[in-house]
């Protein structure tokens, strides 16, 4: 397993400390948006409740976890459980109240939600077949942990632009979900010595891309440089200013494929020598002799042992997929759970190694002998009748949809059920061919759902005639092996008529045996039949005529996007500067209607304090009252230069004497909200101000220092990070910072984070119960 940051209990005190001024409001919905969301805390589509995921590197966790982790969500009355398609648990439908207690018994039991969301590195992703598969290359596991490991205790981790995915290969099927994440590794041995192929820059969501090759081989020793060395380009090279172009990919569509692999081997090298090498610890396979009972097998047992359980390369040993439609695991129905509970005590009688969640929002339990089959089976049974049903049919993908998240248009989960039951009801001759065929449905242009690593994949959108109505994009035939793309479009199509499109057009398949795989029949002849039957299906019957059209798949409601949220996935410290632009442009826009004069001397006093305190994240600055954000910006923004010392008076006044008659100073107010936003239009990708002469202040401004001091001491990690990062920003090269630092995690990520920015340690020396450290900027 992951080891948990250093830095948890502090993170977790912080957000409850967030929660009770939000609940009070004292801090404003941003900004506590701004911190919870990076911890993986989500609000659903309903207000005012909340998610927390999980992060379970590679969808590994114990049994006596998940065990616990069924209880710690009774107890906080949370009614689902959710198996995401990155490998992790989420828990559902909780209060704000309930939020900060999970978290605290989740670290109680070695589990963690941080960088569940926002812009962080993000749960990295494993085969399902590591560490078991016959046709692996080696076990990618302990590689995925010892990164989770180290990038989740660095702060930097969680001031990216935006989020960073991670995604690892064992070989055994292609390259699979290492080409469509940010860092792709795909194990490989090359002279004897194990290491990847690396790709950089894949993803799905707006302008998607499988990712370019970086390096055809890496050793294996090297996997902290390409970690550290693709988090800093993106980090500098990233676009901060505009969420819809932050991913790493935009970096190369940028700046060009060739010139961004050969700025990305300059940060590589540079890792280099500031990076420790990669040694992996490789844990044996525990076995454990269990006496189990005779148990005559029930009805349909071969058909599910066919059809469910895979051969291991450890001899003797079997890997079972267990089917949870949707991903959910109901938290409601005493026997259901019960059941559940019983299945999680049998794999654990074989190990702690028994058990991971899988990208098909499956269960997947592994090192089990033959002879645990059939008293398996019987568990099976009681945990999902259907159990023995055609894998596929258990095997379709979504996204949780617009059922609780804020940016779904469609009801993804709804359609998925509906496909499911029109395959069962088909019962296709020949569809245990396709056990091995990806059916995926977002319901939203996003990628939640993998809808572009597909054989089938469907994007929810809004479709109309002369009314609105759910639709979906449809895609085809992903490639997932040594030559990967991403699935192509062919067209649109009601949420309707989907189940007997895809019916058909596998029935289709089915019904040729010219094609290998259906991927190779939907590249070529499947093609040009999908295209036939969305033709066939464009004719939509008017409201009158049939209004199920109109009905999304599990609504009782008639279709309609009004109540379509805002992202929370985004949410990162930077979109406080949008909030206080826009109080200035909406304060504004009143003050041409108002005409009391106690009233338009409030708004220009708001307007005065969103112009203060708009770009004081930009230098790591956090006031804590009112007062302290005009200080802050006199010394970050005045002293410096940045804006006229002419402002000096009235920033100050605003600080001192807030009920001040601000109407004379209208003007003076307008001029320096236009210069705070001036700054910011002058502000590049990673939030540094180019292009601005800094303004005369001789009188005020501080004599220069032989060395410039920063006391962070009380500042908890991942801020004082950033007081760090800013204060070196303003620095010339060559001069001198020395800092003092808390004992604990402070110090053990600080120092190592400026390392990897570049810059010289000079001294790290204890002091007390205290650290000081002197850093040199980088020349």
């Amino acid at each position: 397993m992951y080891r948990l940051p250093d830095t948890l209990s502090e993170d977790i005190a912080r957000l409850g400390a967030l929660a009770r001024d939000y609940r009070e409001g004292k801090v404003e919905t941003v900004q506590f948006k701004a911190f919870r969301v990076p911890m993986g805390i989500y609000e659903q589509r309903k207000d005012e409740v909340y998610m927390v995921r999980i992060r379970t590197t590679g969808g590994v966790i114990l049994p006596g976890q998940l065990l616990e982790i069924i209880s710690i969500a009774q107890r906080h009355r949370s009614d689902l459980l959710h198996i995401t398609t990155r490998q992790e648990i989420q828990i559902q439908n909780l209060s704000l109240e309930e939020v900060e207690p999970v978290l605290r018994e989740l670290q109680q039991i070695g589990l963690s939600s941080k960088g569940g969301g926002g812009n962080t590195v993000r749960n990295i992703l494993v085969s399902a077949g590591s560490g078991i598969s016959p046709q692996e290359v080696f076990d990618t596991t302990p590689y995925a942990m010892a990164l989770t490991t180290k990038l989740i205790a660095e702060p930097d981790s969680c001031l990216l632009p935006r989020k960073m995915k991670i995604a690892f290969s064992s070989g055994d099927t292609g390259v699979d979900y290492a080409a469509v994440n940010d860092l792709g590794l795909v194990a490989k041995i090359q002279n004897g010595q194990r290491g990847f192929k690396v790709y950089a820059g894949g993803g799905g969501g707006s302008k998607p891309s499988v990712g370019w090759v970086w390096f055809d081989f890496v050793p294996a020793s090297e996997l902290y440089v390409l970690a550290e060395a693709l988090k800093k380009m993106f980090s500098e090279q990233g676009n901060r200013k505009n969420k819809h172009k932050a991913r790493i990919r935009y970096i190369f569509y940028r700046l060009g494929a060739e010139e961004a692999l050969r700025l990305l081997r300059e940060y590589y090298q540079e890792a280099k020598t500031t990076t420790p090498p990669f040694e992996p610890g490789l844990d044996a396979v525990e076995s454990h002799p269990v006496a189990l009972r005779d148990v005559v097998p029930a009805p349909g047992y071969e058909d599910w042992k066919r059809r469910y359980v895979f051969a291991q390369k450890q001899a003797g040993r079997h890997a079972v997929i267990i089917p949870f439609i949707h991903g959910n695991i109901p938290l409601t129905g005493a026997a259901g759970l019960e059941n559940v509970r019983k299945l999680l005590h049998f794999a654990s009688l074989f190990g702690n190694d028994t058990l991971r969640f899988t990208t098909t929002q499956n269960i997947q339990l592994r090192h089990l002998p033959e002879e645990a089959l059939k008293e398996l089976y019987a568990l099976v049974r009681e945990v999902a009748p259907e159990a023995s049903a055609p894998l596929l049919a258990n095997n379709i993908v979504s996204c949780t949809g617009a059922d609780t998240c804020r940016l779904g248009i469609t009801l993804s989960k709804g359609l998925a059920a509906a496909v499911r039951r029109e395959l069962l009801k088909a019962s296709l001759p020949g569809l245990d061919r396709l056990a091995d065929a990806r059916i995926h449905i977002s319901g939203c242009p996003n990628s939640c759902g993998q809808q572009l690593w597909a054989d089938i994949g469907f994007a929810g959108k809004a479709l109309h005639n002369d009314r609105v109505y759910p639709g979906y994009q449809v895609y085809l035939a992903a490639g997932r092996t040594d030559t990967p793309h991403l699935a192509t479009p062919v067209g649109n199509i009601s949420a309707r008529d989907i189940p007997r499109f895809t019916v058909r057009l596998l029935k289709a398949y089915l019904e040729t045996e010219n094609y290998p795989s259906l991927t190779a029949y939907l590249e070529r002849e499947g093609r040009q039949k999908a295209v036939e039957l969305l033709a066939e299906y464009g004719n939509i019957p008017s409201f009158e005529d049939d209004k199920n059209y109109y009905f999304d798949w599990g609504a009782d409601t008639v279709f309609s996007i009004v109540n379509r949220g805002t992202p929370e996935c985004s949410a990162g410290l930077f979109d406080m500067i949008e909030l206080d632009l826009n109080h200035i442009r909406e304060h504004r826009k009143t003050l041409e209607r108002e005409t009391v004069p106690e009233k338009v001397n409030t708004l220009l006093y708001k307007i005065l304090y969103a112009a203060g305190r708009m770009l004081l994240v930009t230098r790591g600055a956090e006031p804590k009252n009112v007062a302290d954000t005009f200080a802050l910006f006199l010394r970050h923004f005045v002293d410096a230069g940045l804006v006229a010392d002419t402002f000096r008076d009235l920033v100050a006044t605003a600080g001192a004497q807030p009920s001040s008659d601000f109407i004379p100073r209208r003007e003076e107010i307008d001029s320096l909200a236009d210069a705070v936003i001036e700054l910011y239009q002058n502000m590049d990708d990673s939030l540094q101000f180019k292009n601005v002469q800094p303004m005369p202040a001789e009188i005020h401004k501080p004599a220069p220092a032989e060395r410039t001091f920063r006391d962070l001491r009380g500042v908890a990690c991942p801020m004082n990070f950033v007081h760090v990062k800013m204060q070196l920003s303003t620095m010339q090269p060559g001069e001198i910072l020395e800092i003092l630092l808390d004992d604990g995690a402070p110090i053990a990520n600080v120092p190592g984070s400026v390392r990897n920015e570049g810059h010289q340690v000079l001294e790290q020396t204890p002091v007390e119960n205290y650290w000081k450290v002197v850093i040199r900027k980088k020349i």
